[in-house]
């Protein structure tokens, strides 16, 4: 109920109910070669007059590293299905400058394999990386995995080797190609039958490299006969299946409290693709067991339009990008892997300029609150909250969402709650079972409206806040409108 302007919820977490292990890369990020997002976002080149860090661009690094990001998800997206990895290897001066077929554009060569396995390290992320599965070949593909992995004395890992890198990169993740679905993807497949054979065909010359791979096939968001054939045909030998979603917003924008319902649609799609996949897998026994991996997601508005793809976010976006997090936190057992579209400068978390100026969205700050939750085991949750009608879902949604990991070994728990009213503060109360809490610290991203953005000229108008809060495990906690909260429980 609401009373007064303050809307009454509660939240139960029981610490003994455990859905499953946190997968922490679920909070993974990904970066394609589109607009700036590499140039002038991750790479600048050691001549640049912004500063870096063997031409790693300094602030941004440093923002990256501020996520912890589990997995990065390279070099496309559309790039991917156009992009021949050796143009991107060995001297710099010798690389070839390419037109690229995907977005339009021009590829310098400049930030290749090489450069991104020791941004990876770098920054502390593990590398996933997308072969080119449009006009590339299993060959290629191949070639890829053992330049990377193979220890052997054979051509491509030798030119590791010459390259400088001795030691193998161990690159566990891979991608069968990026959204073949679509006819404006380059090799794009006429159907999902055509992509299982395709993905088999890559599958078959990659593992016999390197047996020891994780594979990711193309799935569609809302077709299911694609991921169905894709599953019957490929199933033996993936063990991921792709899945993306963007909500896009109309030319006049779309009302906040229909942005932020879409959550709830993404959550209920992600479980019906994941019970396609385990009816298909059923019906023609593939023993293989097949999880989803949701690397590529985001709200995409009208401005962010090629080549840039450039877009300022707001307080909203943060509450979208809360309540998508909540959700992946309960999916984790069969979507252990999700990467958000994309770090810098193009759908960004991070704006990064020419002239060395940076910003963080306030979608940043609120993969900044999740960050800090180490790990243990997501625990069910539960609750009573007033709701109200999604015309765009046609569904009732609950102003307040919850998710809470809980890490036995520390003896902390953490609980995520998000409060979609667009102006009533929520008066919580926390019924906690299995845990006792004498201290807890509340951080939260909120504004001061739905519309409040962070840009070069005001850069801090929407941060994380914090306050220290005396909790017990029956106790009320009060959250913002708007707002996405990080409740660490001790």
């Amino acid at each position: 109920m609401i009373e007064g302007g303050i809307l009454k919820a509660c939240v139960c977490v029981n610490t003994a109910s455990v859905v499953a292990p946190l997968d922490r890369r679920i909070y993974g990020q990904f970066i394609e070669h589109l607009g700036r997002c590499i140039y002038g976002g991750v790479w600048v080149g050691e001549n640049s007059k912004v500063p870096n860090i063997k031409g790693y661009r300094l602030d941004v690094l440093n923002a990256v590293k501020g996520l912890k990001p589990p997995i990065t998800r390279w070099p496309g997206g559309n790039f991917a299905s156009q992009y021949h990895w050796e143009d991107g290897i060995g001297p710099k001066e010798s690389r070839p400058r390419r037109f690229e077929m995907a977005w339009g554009g021009e590829e310098p060569n400049e930030f290749g394999t090489d450069e991104f396995i020791e941004w990876t390290r770098i920054v502390g992320t593990e590398p996933y990386i997308t072969v080119n599965a449009g006009n590339g070949s299993p060959e290629e593909a191949a070639h890829w995995v053992e330049y990377c992995n193979s220890t052997r004395n054979t051509y491509y890992a030798s030119l590791r080797r010459k390259h400088g890198h001795p030691e193998p990169y161990n690159v566990r993740i891979w991608g069968i190609g990026n959204e073949l679905w679509g006819r404006f993807q380059v090799g794009f497949c006429r159907d999902g039958e055509e992509c299982g054979w395709r993905t088999v065909e890559f599958a078959n010359e990659m593992r016999r490299v390197d047996p020891s791979i994780q594979l990711v096939a193309v799935g569609a968001d809302y077709d299911p006969e694609w991921n169905i054939d894709v599953v019957r045909i490929a199933g033996e030998y993936i063990d991921y299946l792709s899945v993306h979603t963007y909500i896009f917003t109309e030319r006049q924008g779309k009302a906040y409290e229909e942005l932020v319902a879409w959550p709830k649609a993404i959550e209920e799609n992600l479980l019906a693709i994941y019970r396609t996949v385990e009816q298909t897998r059923a019906k023609y026994r593939i023993r293989r067991s097949i999880k989803l991996a949701f690397d590529e997601w985001n709200v995409w508005y009208p401005e962010a339009q090629p080549p840039y793809l450039t877009q300022v976010t707001s307080v909203k976006d943060a509450v979208f990008t809360g309540l998508v997090l909540n959700a992946l936190q309960r999916l984790t057992k069969i979507v252990p892997i999700a990467c958000f579209a994309q770090t810098v400068n193009v759908l960004p978390l991070i704006v990064a300029d020419d002239e060395g100026r940076l910003v963080l969205t306030p979608q940043y700050h609120v993969f900044k609150l999740y960050s800090e939750i180490e790990g243990g085991d997501v625990v069910s949750t539960g609750g009573c909250s007033p709701s109200y009608i999604s015309k765009e879902l046609d569904a009732a949604v609950s102003y307040l969402d919850s998710s809470a990991v809980y890490s036995r070994g520390k003896g902390r728990l953490y609980l995520t709650v998000v409060n979609r009213h667009p102006e009533e503060e929520a008066e919580v109360n926390l019924r906690i079972r299995g845990f006792t809490s004498s201290r807890a610290v509340h951080k939260f991203v909120a504004g001061s409206s739905v519309e409040d953005r962070n840009t070069f000229d005001e850069p801090h108008r929407v941060v994380v806040e914090e306050r220290e809060l005396a909790v017990k495990s029956s106790q009320a906690v009060q959250l913002p409108p708007h707002s996405v909260n990080l409740l660490i429980l001790e």
